[in-house]
């Protein structure tokens, strides 16, 4: 029994060795294939292909702010309503300058016939008699320099306008499109934020067959992933929204469905390089709104002119020709009449004159909210722009911290929980720092645009001169 027993623990203690060694020569000996072994979890989820990306897009590979493309915004220009509307305004106050310049004062004919009876000799009979009236009011020189000088006031007033529509309609354009642009940005952010989450929870299915994830964390990914879809399309739907509100308002841009800009636009959309009161003077001078009050001003001026000039009434100048008795008495003759100016023109100067005070205490006040609104948008473009690098730098380092954090998870020294959480920071600063830089690009474009920096061959083209101040009046000096 004894050397029984000894044979038996010889075999046994020589299987557990060959059981053991076996792997071991498997390892070593060359040409044999591996049995496959259960790889650890972090050794799966850094295999390539599975985890993909570590971290979300950096912002410097999203799309930029960009101007529209120069023949879009012609197009724009050449087919707005409201800016043919104003063109069709111009044109009419063209021709009401016209008629003030050439004088409402027109000749005038009167014809009278009559028939005369004489009971009484010698000259007893009916004789038919006639008469022809020709008179024309006459317009003193004073009246004709008011009225050439209103002429020129309404052009003014009607170039202002026009001013104030083109301005008006590329300033709304540009919002839209760069609402449109920031819209379509953020479609793609979340689409890579979709595909980043996408592929780790690909990885954690495999890692889950393997054995190695729990159903909880891959759970938690696949929750994510369907906020994240979600996400996705509704970014999809307001990028659509905004689209189709921009190529509806302003059709000249539906050919440019992709909301491509004009290549090399990055420095029209930056704070101008000149000294704030060198701009200050641009804006003051390109102020659309500032233009149609020293219109309105001058028009005040004008009227006041044609007031005073009014104070001397207008004399009618007539000649007539007449027959009596049947041809028996020939009659030429002259005609002058001449209305009394009473009150009412009195009261109608000092009517104008109020009138121009309070254009011009108009016209100060629209300055001083010009120069407060370009101070606000100056100050407000400046901190955005500060504003957009620090956020950038911080989406930066967000990102840069969302992928450790990834990594740390991926090597089981973090939890499912914290990288969603990181992640998420990191998707908000990205979209901060996206909306950031649309913001100072809108401001700067705003702010160009107001001192007609922006889009010269569109905004400023045709742009009539401004006067530096407006001349007084004659009833001004009289006042």
């Amino acid at each position: 029994m004894r050397p029984m027993r000894s044979v038996l623990a010889s075999g046994l203690l020589a299987v557990a060795v060959a059981w053991v060694c076996v792997p071991t020569l498997a390892q070593s000996a060359p040409g044999q294939q591996q049995a496959p072994t259960q790889a650890p979890p972090a050794a799966a989820a850094l295999q390539p292909g599975l985890a993909g990306r570590e971290s979300l897009v950096s912002l410097a590979a999203l799309p930029d702010p960009s101007l529209p493309q120069p023949q879009v915004l012609d197009a724009l220009l050449s087919d707005a309503p409201m800016l043919r509307e104003a063109q069709s305004l111009k044109e009419a106050a063209a021709q009401n300058g016209q008629v003030l310049r050439s004088g409402t004062q027109e000749f005038t004919g009167q014809a009278q016939v009559q028939q005369r009876r004489i009971d009484t000799a010698p000259d007893a009979g009916t004789y038919a008699e006639w008469q022809l009236l020709l008179s024309r009011p006459i317009r003193l020189p004073s009246q004709t320099q008011a009225d050439v000088r209103m002429a020129g006031a309404l052009t003014h007033a009607a170039d202002a306008t026009l001013i104030d529509v083109r301005q008006t309609l590329l300033q709304g354009a540009l919002t839209a499109w760069f609402q449109a642009q920031l819209t379509q940005a953020d479609v793609v952010l979340v689409k890579d934020n979709l595909a980043l989450l996408h592929a780790q929870v690909q990885a954690l299915h495999r890692r889950n067959a393997l054995g190695d994830a729990s159903v909880l964390e891959l759970e938690q990914l696949q929750a994510e992933e369907a906020r994240a879809q979600s996400a996705l399309v509704l970014a999809q739907g307001l990028a659509e929204s905004t689209r189709n509100a921009l190529t509806t308002r302003y059709p000249a841009f539906a050919d440019d469905s992709q909301l491509v800009g004009q290549p090399g636009s990055a420095a029209q959309l930056s704070l101008p390089a000149l000294p704030v009161d060198a701009l200050r003077t641009l804006v003051e001078q390109h102020s659309a709104r500032l233009a149609q009050d020293r219109a309105r001003l001058q028009e005040a001026q004008a009227a006041a002119e044609q007031a005073h000039a009014a104070r001397t009434p207008q004399p009618t100048v007539g000649a007539y020709l007449g027959s009596d008795r049947g041809g028996r008495e020939h009659i030429v003759g002259l005609q002058f009449s001449m209305p009394f100016g009473g009150a009412a023109r009195v009261a109608r100067e000092r009517s104008a004159l109020a009138e121009v005070d309070a254009a011009q205490w108009r016209l100060q006040d629209a300055r001083a909210q010009t120069l407060a609104a370009f101070a606000r948008l100056y100050a407000l473009a400046r901190s955005q722009a500060s504003g957009a690098l620090a956020l950038a730098r911080a989406s930066q380092v967000q990102n840069q911290a969302s992928a450790r954090m990834l990594r740390a998870y991926q090597l089981g020294e973090a939890g499912v929980s914290d990288w969603l959480v990181a992640r998420r920071s990191a998707l908000d600063a990205v979209r901060q720092a996206l909306q950031a830089r649309f913001d100072a690009a809108e401001s700067a474009a705003s702010l160009r645009l107001q001192a007609g920096l922006l889009l010269n061959r569109a905004d400023v083209a045709n742009e009539p001169p401004r006067a530096a101040a407006v001349p007084a009046s004659e009833p001004d000096r009289q006042k």
